[in-house]
């Protein structure tokens, strides 16, 4: 019995699994991928950081709590740590096949039949799961992060009142039916200015508008106050039918429908920006070119971990005097590179000049690409 769960404690200890220069390499990934994560988490806090002592040091002016803007920066770090995973497997594998090839670990390994794509191996297995790692944080953090942060900056530190009303609402209530509210009261479900506009399914022409004052949402329904009918011919003309006091009209729009979304791409996953395009599409809202962009961006940075560990692990090989500071500098550029790219494309995506998933694949694709042509020089 004793022989049996050993033996099945063995096939289920993955680690001991392995071949030990996959073990070696994995474990020197460690060291240099949480001081990359380390190091570039240190950038990208200098501007929050700014703008928190800022608070801070006049905070007795302002009646801001000290603890108010402390937690404010802990979210706000974690908003842009997305972009320090890929940084950081870039570091990683910058330093680790750097050090390999200055001490000749390299050579000795290559004499020993390992070849460099054999020797890559454990470190795409360390990238894919730096991405799964990373998508999963961007997922379920960095959108919890976003809203906490921007809460705390609003109702903490900068004193503001909370939104109780949207105004300027145009939805599309059925293919045939549009509906303008000037403003929407979301605490007491009040319409203010609602102009409901029903066209002809075959022509597209205009036949019957209603304008009305109020709309209230009672009993399930809406009740709609000091309006008018009014009926269209094929010229354009409009004829008052009817003035009303009180009318129940039924439309398909539920009050939270009138409850516009401001949550940026940053406070929503995939799974929210996917309801978020399927209902701006539905309701014939504005383009969702701008959230397809972003909705495709949720997968390619996480993505680029991988690709970065290609490059890394090509240009640490070839340069063999490439110490920790040397590589973070390195590294820095390539990021910078990266990063100008990305934004540029992103640019183009939202305006219509690329494609939705072009716009946030190109520079993966690019990257890509590139480490392909590093990996076939070291081979070579």
């Amino acid at each position: 019995m004793s022989t049996k769960v050993t033996s099945l404690i063995r096939d289920l200890n993955f680690w001991s699994r392995l071949k030990i220069i996959d073990r070696y390499i994995l474990k020197e990934l460690i060291g240099p991928y949480i001081f990359g994560m380390l190091g570039f988490m240190v950038v990208i806090s200098i501007d929050p950081m700014i703008y928190a002592m800022k608070n801070i040091i006049n905070s007795s002016e302002r009646g801001v709590e000290a603890m108010a803007v402390l937690k404010w920066f802990c979210y706000s770090l974690a908003t842009d740590m997305i972009f320090t995973f890929p940084m950081a497997m870039l570091l990683a594998t910058l330093i680790v096949f750097g050090r390999l090839s200055k001490d000749s670990e390299l050579t000795a390994l290559k004499a020993g039949g390992f070849s460099f794509t054999r020797l890559c191996y454990p470190v795409l297995a360390f990238a894919m799961v730096s991405t799964v790692v990373a998508f999963l944080f961007g997922e379920f953090v960095v959108p919890h992060a976003v809203k906490r942060s921007q809460m705390i900056k609003r109702t903490e530190i900068l004193k503001l009142l909370p939104i109780m009303g949207q105004e300027n609402i145009y939805l599309k209530d059925s293919p045939d039916r549009t509906i303008y509210v000037e403003r929407a009261d979301n605490v007491n479900n009040i319409l203010t200015n609602v102009i409901i506009s029903n066209y002809d399914h075959g022509t597209g022409l205009l036949k019957t508008r209603v304008m009305a004052r109020t709309a209230r949402h009672i009993d399930g329904g809406w009740l709609f106050g000091d309006g008018v009918l009014y009926d269209y011919d094929k010229d354009g003309n409009g004829n008052k039918i009817e003035e009303f006091s009180h009318k129940k009209i039924f439309i398909n729009q539920k009050p939270n429908d009138f409850k516009r979304d401001e949550q940026t791409h940053q406070e929503m996953s995939m799974r929210d920006l996917a309801k978020k395009i399927r209902y701006a599409h539905d309701h014939g809202l504005a383009d969702v070119v701008g959230l397809l962009v972003e909705f495709y961006l949720k997968t390619s940075i996480p993505f680029s971990c991988f690709i970065f560990a290609m490059i890394g692990a090509a240009l640490g090989t070839s340069n063999t005097r490439a110490g920790g500071f040397i590589s973070f500098g390195i590294s820095m550029v390539i990021i910078f590179v990266y990063y100008v790219i990305f934004s540029i494309a992103r640019s183009f995506g939202k305006n219509g000049m690329l494609s939705p998933i072009m716009a946030a694949w190109i520079q993966n694709l690019i990257f890509l690409a590139a480490g392909v042509l590093l990996i076939k020089r070291v081979k070579n």
